[in-house]
């Protein structure tokens, strides 16, 4: 009898605990829960009730009490599904299996643009324009719900220099560039003068043949540039007089490469012009369609191309 009544309770025991811990009131269909820094076990178990996540905060709290979760749950934001007994919804939380986002800075864009996507990720952000700085890569970042403006931007500078630091370090030591800032500086200019991952480095090899000659780039994206300082684009053709404005972004009337960039390149920029294409060429312009230049060793043959592309209808 005594034994009988041990094994009672015990039983009696063992589904108390089950029904509190590991027992469901039904199946989650995939839902977004996020735990901001700081937020302590009552207020996560608060939260998770009210969004009708858990049906027992008490059981959530005691169970990361007596098995020591408490620390381990992570924050940010976290996708939970399926069976929502309380070991279920714990594990999720504690396994640092975050949702990661996607920040895109398109090929081209300027800091104003950058500056733009951060505030609307994070509206409180007090970062300003002289906080972005040259030697970011347009590419495609991760970042997590509860990271502010600040610290995306710092992932964003922290994989971009290890990026660009490798492609510098791979480069043809041929190219006459002294660090890595002039190599984004370049990959600026090729980024703006063509989309065409076949035809950048056959670009950077342009204006390389040009520095090599004492000439000057004579690109008309640090034109745009000296007007718009990448504030928004140039909503008209560049004229015969713009080409010789006074400014140090003005490759038409500095020698050597302007001071900073001129937009965030993309990765194929950067190596089209740590490996260029090895040609005489001098000139290239655009055919009007696809994207894609003819490319000439003299000026006679440029003017011919020039005449060419003006004829075509």
């Amino acid at each position: 009898m005594y034994k009988e009544l041990i094994f009672l309770s015990f039983l009696i025991l063992f589904n108390i605990f089950y029904s509190l811990f590991f027992s469901y009131d039904k199946n989650i269909e995939k839902v977004s829960f996020i735990i901001d820094p700081g937020m302590k076990l009552n207020e996560i178990s608060e939260q998770l009730y009210y969004e009708e996540i858990i049906s027992n905060k008490f059981a959530f709290k005691l169970w990361n009490k007596i098995n020591f979760l408490e620390r381990k749950i992570k924050y940010g934001e976290f996708y939970i599904e399926g069976r929502n007994s309380i070991y279920n919804v714990t594990n999720k939380l504690s396994s640092g299996q975050k949702v990661y986002r996607k920040i895109t800075l398109i090929e081209g864009s300027s800091k104003y643009d950058l500056l733009k996507i951060l505030k609307e990720i994070d509206p409180k952000s007090s970062l300003k324009l002289y906080d972005i700085p040259d030697m970011i890569i347009a590419d495609t970042y991760n970042y997590t719900v509860t990271d502010n403006s600040r610290r995306i931007l710092d992932y964003m500078i922290k994989t971009s220099k290890r990026f660009s630091k490798n492609i510098w370090e791979e480069r043809n030591k041929e190219i006459p560039l002294n660090k890595i800032s002039e190599m984004h500086i370049l990959a600026s200019i090729v980024e703006k003068e063509s989309a065409l991952k076949s035809e950048k480095n056959k670009i950077a090899g342009v204006f390389f043949n040009r520095i090599n000659l004492g000439m000057r780039l004579q690109s008309d994206p640090t034109v745009e540039f000296a007007i718009t300082m990448g504030e928004k684009k140039l909503d008209r053709k560049l004229l015969r007089k713009d080409l010789k404005i006074d400014s140090e972004y003005n490759t038409y009337m500095i020698p050597g490469l302007p001071p900073s960039i001129i937009c965030f390149p993309g990765k194929d920029s950067l190596v089209a012009v740590s490996k260029p294409y090895k040609s005489d060429f001098l000139y290239f312009v655009s055919k009007r369609r696809n994207g894609e230049h003819f490319f000439s060793t003299t000026y006679k043959e440029h003017l011919k191309r020039i005449r060419e592309v003006k004829n075509v209808k």
